[in-house]
């Protein structure tokens, strides 16, 4: 006997970073039945607009969903190339190296994971000639003796330098956009999926910066962007909307998966 769909999403919950995978989903809640599996494929698809779940993920081959803040990332990337590089201790890993020992769902977040563990400065990034190899800097500290105080002092050294030529305004993030977002998904009666246009015009920033945040937000899977299927769309929105190339309709709304998501600061912990 399958399961009802709305347990679909509870179960998503509970399976947590590991997720679901479509065929266990298949079985689980659509059997042999041709009308069930179409009215699961309907109920996937809600899930993915409302924003309560997303996906799929290839994990060996599979199809893989996962419910809202759960599952690969950037952050969670992040978090294993850090331990790879810890492990080798003074050993450096290639770039190459590295992206090998990455593996599973995490490696589609290696590029992006690998600039976040550089930025977090939990690694260090070391040049010999076009090659780049990887320090922990647990290891940086204990053998080669850098430390915060180091790390201080030489930006303080640099500040002044900085604030003689040009300040460049940090770009827009994911915590920039936040309450806009938070206030017109209220004022939506707490429907998830909120207008670009709208969004656009509470932020009162450039379109393209923030169509550059969501197309990069979307690929780190903390925000989904969607076509509408309504037929009363307003000419500002579809000029506010997120075209990709080979994809033949505008992404008109936004969801963002986890609201409580925050970027880990830039510093030494």
């Amino acid at each position: 006997m399958v399961a009802k769909l709305d347990d679909l999403l509870p179960e998503l919950i509970d399976a947590g970073d590991n997720g679901l995978g479509k065929t266990a989903i298949k079985n689980r809640f659509a059997g042999k039945s041709k009308e069930r599996q179409a009215e699961l494929t309907e109920k996937l698809g809600a899930l993915i607009r409302s924003g309560a779940i997303w996906g799929p993920v290839k994990r060996k081959g599979a199809d893989v969903y996962f419910a809202s803040g759960r599952g690969p990332s950037i952050e969670t990337a992040s978090g294993v190339i850090n331990t790879l590089v810890q492990r080798s201790g003074v050993k450096l890993l290639s770039k190459a190296g590295l992206e090998k020992k990455v593996v599973g769902v995490n490696r589609r977040f290696f590029a992006d994971g690998l600039k976040h563990a550089i930025s977090s400065q939990r690694i260090v990034e070391l040049s010999c000639g076009s090659s780049k190899y990887y320090l922990h800097r647990e290891v940086a500290t204990d053998y080669f003796g850098f430390t915060e105080t180091g790390v201080a002092q030489e930006k303080a050294t640099a500040a002044p330098v900085a604030a003689e030529t040009h300040v460049v305004k940090p770009s827009l993030t994911l915590e920039d956009i936040l309450p806009a977002y938070r206030r017109l998904k209220a004022e939506n009666g707490g429907f998830s999926a909120v207008d670009i246009y709208d969004l656009l015009l509470a932020l009162n920033v450039r379109k393209e910066e923030l169509h550059r945040l969501l197309i990069e937000e979307n690929k780190a899977g903390r925000v989904a962007i969607h076509h509408t299927t309504s037929l009363n769309v307003s000419r500002e929105a579809v000029e506010a909307a997120i075209r990709l190339p080979g994809v033949a309709e505008p992404f008109i709304t936004v969801v963002v998966k986890n609201e409580s998501w925050t970027h880990l600061k830039t510093r030494w912990r």
